[in-house]
Formats: C-alpha cells, structure tokens, sequence
C-alpha cells in the first residue's frame, strides 16, 4: 500500500446497557450487553492482526460517548473518540472524520463492532485498498447496510447510515467526485442485528442460555 499516508479505522459502539435491544426476545439485557463487548473485543483483535503486516500506519480508535466503552477502549489500548451525545451513526462518524482530519489521517476506515465473524485477511485487503485518484471503498451488508466504508479525508460527502445505506453512500460518494468501490467481502457481510443473525456468531460468542419463553 504505497502513499496510503496513515489511515484510522473507527468502531462506532453504544453503551452496552443500550446495544442490541432487538435481540430482546432471545438474550436478557446483560446477556446483550456482554455480546455487545465481546463482539467488540473480537472485531479489535481481528484488525490487530489485519493490520500487522501492512506497510501503512493504521491506528485503531471507537467512537463513543459511554464511559462502559471509554474503559474497555482504554484497557485495550485503543484511542478514544467522544461522539459529542451524536444522536445518529451518521452524526457519530462524522465527529470521528472531523477528529480524524484534525490529527493528519489521510483516509477513515469506519467498521461497526457487531460484525458476526471478521477475517482478518478481508479487512487486511479492506485496509489496503488504495484511495488514489479519488475513491471510496463500500463494504455492502447482507441487507444493503454498509458494513464498512473507506474514505479520504477530509471526507467530501455526508454519511448516510441506516436501511439500505449501501446505495445511499454510494451515490454521496459519486456526488461528490469520488469513485465508489464495491467490495463484497464475505466475512463482513453479516452483523448482529436480528434473533436469526446469532446463527452465525461463532460458538465462543454466545455462551448464554436463550429466554426460557423464547421460540
């Protein structure tokens, strides 16, 4: 990856105490909560061991305005974000971009942490795809979220978070003079959205037992 200049990637997180709440038919709110944190934890170290063999800088950073994830950020040795109470992902990446921007990064990597099972291999080649000549690179979720979106910074166009944001960001981003790169990756794919989404979580994820009353 010559030139890619330095890059941050940045893991949007909620509180735990508020994360995953439709999953609420199958685990208990402590039970969400502590998926919440270990998909966290899995999703940092995947990308550490993406990134270990890249030629660029690549520093790892959450964006968050919790002090549950502030703490686990620093116990990890991750760079902290404050998304300022953003009421919106959108919001919340764009307070990370303008942060990013201000310390020098040359491109933002935004990648959620609920993503079921990251290989390190695909967010390796996420992570060194080159931006030149003025591109994005959209990692579309099995629904047509975006599951991971690469930018130049400063970034030139609005982020457009929720259904079907994969189509959104990439007319934003063709709007705005950019060439957007689809990059179907199978790994990230999936995020843990739904009941039937913890079919794919590997099986170190969901130790917990499912709702007595569950179907």
């Amino acid at each position: 990856m010559s030139g890619a200049g330095k890059r941050l990637v940045a893991i949007p997180m909620k509180d735990p105490r508020d994360a995953k709440t439709r999953l609420g038919l199958a685990l208990t709110p402590d039970q969400r909560g502590k998926l919440a944190l270990r998909l966290f934890r899995a999703t940092v170290a995947r990308l550490r061991e993406a990134v270990e063999d890249l030629d660029a800088q690549v520093d790892l950073a959450v964006v968050s305005g919790s002090p549950i994830i502030r703490d686990v950020a620093e116990t990890l040795g991750l760079t902290v974000i404050d998304d300022g109470g953003a009421p919106s992902l959108s919001l919340a990446v764009e307070a990370a971009a303008h942060w990013a921007t201000g310390q020098g990064y040359d491109a933002l990597c935004v990648l959620p942490g609920d993503i079921a099972d990251p290989d390190p291999v695909d967010l390796a080649r996420l992570l060194d795809h080159p931006l030149d000549g003025g591109t994005a690179v959209i990692c579309p979720a099995k629904d047509l979220g975006t599951n991971a979106l690469m930018v130049p910074l400063p970034c030139p166009f609005a982020f457009a978070y929720g259904t079907r944001s994969t189509i959104r960001h990439r007319h934003a981003a063709e709007g705005a003079g950019l060439t957007p790169v689809m990059m179907p990756l199978g790994s990230l794919r999936i995020d843990i959205d739904t009941v039937a989404d913890l079919d794919h979580l590997p099986a170190d994820h969901l130790r917990r037992p499912r709702r007595e009353n569950a179907q």
